[in-house]
C-alpha cells in the first residue's frame, strides 16, 4: 500500500535495507549517527531522517499516527543503530555522571517528542501517557535537585513552538506553586505537573487561525475556542493510566472563582483546587509569552494583571506565584 508522507525528496531503490521498529525511536534523543529510510513501495525507499539533521519528532509522530510500524537502516549502520537505541533518554537522565546541561537537553528532547505525539493524535495512547508521566517525574526531580535549572529550562523552551513551550512552562510553574503551597505530597505534585502539561491538549483540535486570532473572535469562533477543555477531556478519558485528578484539571482549568469561567461556570470551592493552580499559571504563562497578536508582558505587569482580577484567579495563589518569582529573581541577581 502506498502511503504519501513528506520526505527530504531523496528516494533510492536498493535491497540493502534492514527494518527496525519505529517504536524504538520513542524515548530517545534527537541526534542519530546513521540515516533512516521509509519504504514507499517494494524496493523503493525514501530518505526521511539524516545523521546531519537528526530526528524530527513531529514527522516521526505523524508516521506513527499514519500506521507506519517500521523504518529502515542500511546494513552497514546496524551497529550504530543498536548503540543508539540502547542509550535511552531515561538512562542518560538517571546516570549520576550526566551533567546538568545534558540532563536538561535530554529532558527537553523527551518533552518535545512527547508533545509531538500528543498533538498529533485525537486520543492519547497508553505509551504516550506513560512517557508524559516520566517527563513530569524528571522535571520534579531535576528542580528538587537543582532549583537553578528552572531559569535555564524556561530560557531554552521559550524559543520553541508556542503550544509546546506553553505546556512545559505551565507544568513547571504549577509544580513550583504546588510545592510552595505545602499542601501536596510528591505524588500529587507530579499529578498537578502532568495536569499542567496536558491542560491545553484540546487546542490541538482547534483551527490554528482561531488560536492565533486572540481575543477578537466572533461568538461562533469563541464557542469553538472554549470547547478545548471538553475536547481535551475526550482525548484522555479512554486512557486508563491517566489519573482522574488530571482529567479534572484539564476540564476545569478555565473555571473561575467568581463563576464566569467555562465550561460549567463553577464557583469558589466547587472548582478542583489544583485546577485553580493550573488555570492561574496558564493565564500568567500566556501573558508573559509573545503571541502573533501582541507582545509579551513583563513578569511584574503580568502579576499585577492577575492580582487585579480576583474573580478570575485565586488571590492567594497569585500572591504565592509572585513570591516564588521574586525570590527566584533575587537568587539569580545574587549569583
Amino acid at each position: 500500500m502506498f502511503i504519501s508522507i513528506p520526505s527530504d525528496g531523496n528516494s533510492v531503490s536498493q535491497k540493502e535495507y534492514k527494518p527496525v521498529p519505529i517504536s524504538s525511536f520513542r524515548n530517545v534523543t534527537r541526534d542519530i549517527s546513521f540515516d533512516l529510510f521509509l519504504r514507499i513501495h517494494d524496493d523503493n525507499y525514501a530518505h526521511v531522517f539524516s545523521r546531519t539533521t537528526g530526528l524530527d519528532y513531529k514527522r516521526l509522530a505523524n508516521y506513527m499516527q499514519k500506521g507506519v510500524t517500521e523504518l529502515f537502516i542500511k546494513e552497514e549502520d546496524r551497529e550504530a543503530y543498536e548503540t543508539f537505541v540502547a542509550k535511552t533518554a531515561d538512562s542518560i537522565f538517571s546516570d549520576p555522571s550526566t551533567s546538568q546541561e545534558k540532563k536538561i537537553a535530554t529532558l527537553l528532547n523527551m518533552t518535545e517528542q512527547n508533545m509531538a505525539e500528543i498533538f498529533t493524535n485525537f486520543s492519547i495512547p497508553p505509551e504516550t501517557a506513560d512517557n508524559s508521566q516520566k517527563v513530569i517525574k524528571n522535571y520534579v526531580a531535576l528542580m528538587t535537585e537543582e532549583p537553578k535549572a528552572l531559569a535555564l529550562i524556561l530560557k531554552l523552551v521559550s524559543h520553541g513552538e508556542y503550544l509546546y513551550y506553553h505546556s512545559i512552562a505551565v507544568s513547571i510553574f504549577s509544580i513550583l506553586v504546588a510545592k510552595a503551597s505545602g499542601q501536596f505530597d510528591t505524588r500529587m505534585i507530579e499529578i498537578i505537573g502532568l495536569g499542567g502539561f496536558l491542560h491545553d491538549i484540546g487546542n490541538s483540535q482547534i483551527p490554528k487561525e482561531i488560536l492565533e486570532k486572540g481575543h477578537n473572535l466572533d461568538p461562533k469562533q469563541m464557542a469553538i475556542k472554549r470547547s478545548h477543555p471538553k475536547l481535551g477531556l475526550q482525548m484522555i478519558e479512554n486512557t486508563p493510566n491517566i489519573p482522574d485528578e488530571v482529567r479534572w484539571i484539564v476540564y476545569q482549568h478555565h473555571e473561575q472563582p467568581g463563576g464566569e469561567g467555562y465550561p460549567n461556570g463553577l464557583m469558589g470551592n466547587a472548582i478542583f483546587y489544583p485546577a485553580k493552580i493550573v488555570g492561574m499559571v496558564d493565564a500568567f504563562s500566556a501573558l508573559i509569552s509573545h503571541r502573533p497578536y501582541r507582545q509579551a508582558f513583563p513578569v511584574e505587569k503580568a502579576l499585577e494583571m492577575l492580582a487585579s482580577e480576583p474573580k478570575k484567579y485565586d488571590s492567594d495563589l497569585v500572591r504565592l506565584l509572585a513570591t516564588i518569582l521574586r525570590r527566584q529573581a533575587a537568587t539569580e541577581k545574587a549569583a
